[in-house]
């Protein structure tokens, strides 16, 4: 007997001025976001939607990630994730042609292949990143942790 497990996410839009709009969610602060700057009327300094979904795809793997070492037991030193989103006008219309996901990675020395895979595994399993239907490449660059610093008395 399998369990089925059902989330719900909502969120409201609503203008709040020219080109701009507010996102809200239960019990989280309200979000601005306007047209990209790149395009007629953008808004510069404030979140696109196109950089939301770029940044929620590096979030879900980032999360991802730190969830699935954690539960393998494997030390996880430090991550970052740099993502890019290519978007390009074909057809008279602009799409997402691929999403880059820059990952550095740092473990205990002779973890570092194990940790790979974990991002590997990661990339497969972002909720995000399985409901796109846009190619997402990863680039992994994974260090051993160095010695630690002496420690001051």
């Amino acid at each position: 007997m399998s369990t089925v497990k059902v989330h719900r996410y909502g969120v409201r839009a609503h203008p709040v001025g020219p080109g701009t709009l507010d996102l809200e969610a239960p019990g989280k602060p309200a979000l601005q976001v306007a047209m990209p700057p790149e395009f007629r009327n953008g808004v510069h300094g404030v979140w696109s939607p196109e950089e939301l979904l770029v940044a929620s795809l590096a979030a879900c793997f980032e999360l991802t990630v730190a969830a699935i070492a954690e539960y393998k037991d494997l030390p996880l030193h430090a991550l970052q994730v740099d993502a890019t989103g290519h978007v390009e006008r074909k057809d008279s219309r602009y799409r997402f042609m691929l999403v880059e996901l820059d990952v550095e990675l740092e473990t205990d020395a002779g973890r570092e292949h194990e940790l790979e895979h974990v991002a590997e595994v990661a990339k497969e399993r972002c909720i995000v990143g399985s409901a796109l239907d846009v190619p997402v490449r990863l680039g992994i660059e994974t260090r051993a942790a160095g010695p630690a610093a002496p420690v001051a008395a």
